[in-house]
């Protein structure tokens, strides 16, 4: 968590490193606070170039130690107002002062006027996931409605909206390729040019916009701002569009991306493994957590208000625990190799150690907690159990997304548990065990995951 640098007291609780503590202004701008082993301790600003560099300036030692002479210290405001004035004099090197993650907190835009519009009732839709969200799921929400419907649909008045606009808008989603990162979006084209698998993506992505317009018009509904209920009750999520995780390790290949790991990454990739939480739960665990309560670790909510107890099994508790001892309660369980907090680093060396162990190319560090849930459900743990290891509501999640059985095992439950129908295919089946045994683990092939897939319909050969 970011320490907040305003207050003099936070300040002195920091420990003392060779680098900065920074505090974000706007893209690419920061006020950085330096604590070294000196006793001094100094205000810095830093800036993003045009060119991708950085620049850092000293703007003169802070007030965390009583002086006589007020003029050679700076308080956290006057720093900040010394910061500002020193980056303008540089605006013409700078790069864009983009608001620092605006598209997090709010609206791009405020809606005004009498007339009540689309806008008014998002902004209000706001307002009370604000209130009700967790801070994660907040944040994804607003990205989607600055992204994909506020410019869109946001001045249309409430009371005008026809199913025709959604229509439209919808095929409009569905047809223009998203974008990646800070690239731009591709240009619309026709969904005839898509294949089944992009075309199933913009489903899904439709669905979240279908499913935020819906709650917001009913909101509006029951708050009185509109009389049509007829909006909100008309718009059905396309079916069959979530696909079950099917891409998770072996034990094999955990052992393997475990000895391509960097020593520091280890650990957070064994703690994944070992409980299935996310990064952003394992980042933000503390030493307190452990055995805390139970025989687990303590998981602060992250994308839902509701924190949970994760079990553990002796391997992952003795784990946990070594992990632990004779460290301060609240100090955090992972850090990289220098003490610093692993942020979004992790990702990139995540990423070297799956390509360096081979495994597939869009295996990323969220599978581990699909590993994690399909190792459970292949080893028949009840689904309650597993959802609320995984801190799910319900096993419907975890059903639609997990309760999958990778193809191998889903075979064998069924040449072990069916009963026999024909006595005489039995016997038949029985004389030729060897073969088909033989002809069994040819089809299994070098991959499993690619074992038993379901080949699209476009691309099969018609052969009646």
């Amino acid at each position: 968590m970011r320490p907040d640098l305003s207050k003099v007291v936070e300040r002195k609780k920091l420990r003392a490193r060779s680098y900065p503590y920074w505090e974000p202004l706007t893209y690419g701008r920061f006020l950085g606070y330096s604590r070294r082993r000196r006793p001094e301790t100094y205000w810095i600003v830093r800036y993003r170039r045009k060119n991708g560099l950085y620049l850092e300036r000293r703007l003169g030692k802070t007030d965390d130690r009583d002086r006589a002479d007020g003029l050679t210290v700076l308080s956290h405001d006057q720093a900040l107002d010394r910061a500002w004035k020193w980056l303008a004099k540089v605006s013409s090197d700078t790069s864009d002062p983009n608001p620092l993650n605006g598209r997090n907190r709010g609206l791009i835009y405020c809606p005004v006027g009498e007339v009540f519009t689309l806008g008014h009732a998002l902004s209000d839709y706001l307002e009370w996931k604000r209130l009700s969200s967790a801070e994660t799921h907040f944040h994804i929400i607003v990205s989607m409605i600055n992204h994909h419907i506020l410019a869109r649909l946001g001045p249309l008045p409430l009371d005008e909206l026809q199913g025709e606009h959604f229509r439209s808008y919808f095929l409009e989603v569905m047809e223009t390729p998203p974008c990646r990162g800070n690239k731009p979006a591709g240009q619309r084209r026709p969904l005839q040019t898509f294949d089944s698998e992009a075309i199933r993506k913009r489903k899904k992505t439709v669905n979240v916009l279908m499913n935020i317009l819906r709650d917001t018009l009913r909101l509006a509904w029951e708050n009185s701002k509109t009389n049509n209920d007829r909006l909100w009750r008309s718009l059905r999520s396309f079916p069959n569009v979530d696909r079950p995780r099917t891409l998770h390790l072996s034990r094999s290949e955990c052992r393997l991306l475990l000895r391509q790991c960097r020593s520091d990454l280890r650990p957070l990739v064994l703690a994944a493994l070992y409980t299935g939480c996310r990064s952003l739960e394992l980042l933000r665990m503390q030493v307190c957590d452990v055995g805390k309560d139970g025989y687990g670790v303590y998981v602060l909510p992250s994308k839902t208000h509701k924190p949970r107890f994760v079990f553990l099994p002796d391997e992952g508790m003795a784990f946990f625990l070594k992990l632990a001892r004779g460290k301060p309660a609240h100090q955090h369980l992972f850090r990289r190799h220098d003490g610093r907090h692993w942020a979004e680093y992790y990702r990139k060396l995540f990423k070297d150690a799956a390509r360096a162990a081979e495994l597939p190319s869009d295996f990323s560090f969220h599978g581990l907690r699909h590993t994690y849930a399909s190792q459970l459900v292949q080893a028949g743990a009840p689904l309650t159990a597993v959802a609320d290891q995984l801190g799910h509501a319900n096993t419907v999640t975890v059903s639609r997304t997990y309760g999958h059985i990778s193809p191998q095992i889903r075979e064998a439950e069924v040449r072990q548990r069916f009963t026999v129908l024909s006595p005489p295919n039995s016997r038949m089946a029985q004389a030729q065990k060897k073969f088909l045994a033989r002809w069994r683990k040819s089809l299994h092939g070098s991959d499993w995951r690619a074992y038993a897939t379901i080949t699209d319909l476009k691309s099969r050969t018609n052969t009646d």
